[in-house]
């Protein structure tokens, strides 16, 4: 028998290619997902139905893309829930979480901004940080929020959807001069330079996973009022000042390392580092968070991880590169091992 492969091989490329989709996109449903609303509503003149059916599945694509790339970013997901849609015909919307997803039941809408707006709103209330959310104080769960659903809606380029939730929600709660504002300024400033997924977020999770089970109460609250006070300090410090960024409460115990002059290394090596750090151990500090912009003071962060990788006193947790206002940006974070007295 002869065979002909270059036929073969012709006729072998449809299904190679039909099999190669199929893995990628079991891989990433949300791809799948983006891909199934683009037809759907491409035939929506069908019937309504398809229409409506390709709408949820667009807004389920963009959110769950950005969950997994938000959850890529921390040592756990601050996300951990997909979202899924059901349309109904109550005005009445409401939502749960049922097998790994938040179910959110609503109307359509015709203004496609509505309906993104509204099934954001229910899916942060109800994935986001949700160990921790019963925890926070009010104004500072409000502002965490209010800043991630901002960025959420600008990163995904959905202008329409956010002017609706500055007009309808933001503004008229968020009024000139009251604590929410201040916060909600504090939390942008961080995330202009990676801190607020970084830091706050992934230290809120962690906070609600160590006491998750306990029944929240006004010291526990406080708590969080005092972290969400140094963080404040440290985003509205002046270049060049010193802040202490340290918290020790009862259950929040971290440090910032900011690595901002890479001088400092140059003169005198990782000592200033690591004994600032073994310092912050001998305190009682357990989670620490080393964060650079630039590719010189990044390579510090990477020594610092590496000498403490060595010692096993401290174990590194989550590292995270991303591109900031034209540069590079890292957040390493590190927690204390059991017993521990770091190096």
């Amino acid at each position: 028998m002869v065979f002909d492969w270059q036929t073969i091989i012709i006729t072998s490329i449809p299904w190679a290619l039909f099999v190669g989709l199929l893995i990628y996109f079991i891989k990433n449903p949300e791809k799948a997902e983006k891909w199934y609303s683009i037809i759907a509503r491409s035939l929506s003149f069908v019937s309504l139905k398809l229409e409506k059916s390709g709408v949820a599945k667009d807004i389920q694509s963009d959110i769950n893309s950005f969950a997994k790339e938000v959850n890529s970013q921390t040592k756990e997901p601050i996300l951990p829930y997909k979202v899924k849609i059901k349309w109904v015909s109550s005005t009445t919307r409401e939502s749960f979480v049922k097998k790994g997803n938040v179910i959110v039941r609503m109307r359509h809408h015709k203004n496609q901004a509505k309906n993104f707006l509204y099934v954001t709103l229910e899916w942060v209330d109800r994935g986001l940080i949700p160990e921790a959310r019963h925890l926070l104080d009010k104004t500072v769960l409000r502002a965490v929020d209010f800043v991630f659903i901002n960025d959420f809606l600008t990163k995904k380029k959905r202008y329409d959807v956010k002017q609706l939730f500055l007009d309808e929600i933001y503004e008229p709660e968020v009024t000139k001069g009251s604590i929410l504002e201040r916060y909600c300024n504090t939390f942008n400033k961080l995330n202009n330079t990676g801190l607020f997924t970084g830091v706050a977020l992934q230290e809120f999770s962690s906070f609600g996973k160590r006491i998750g089970s306990v029944i929240p109460n006004k010291k526990i609250r406080f708590e969080t009022i005092g972290f969400m006070n140094m963080l404040e300090k440290l985003a509205r410090k002046p270049h060049g000042e010193d802040v202490n960024p340290d918290y020790i409460g009862e259950n929040i115990k971290c440090s910032i390392v900011l690595i901002a002059r890479h001088e400092t290394y140059f003169m005198h090596g990782l000592s200033p580092y690591l004994g600032w750090i073994n310092k912050c151990c001998r305190k009682g500090i357990c989670s620490f968070y080393v964060c650079a912009i630039g590719d010189a003071n990044i390579m510090i962060v990477r020594k610092i991880r590496d000498a403490y990788e060595q010692s096993k006193k401290i174990s590194v947790v989550s590292e995270n590169t991303f591109p900031l206002n034209g540069n590079k940006a890292i957040v390493l974070c590190m927690e204390t091992l059991a017993n521990s007295t770091c190096i």
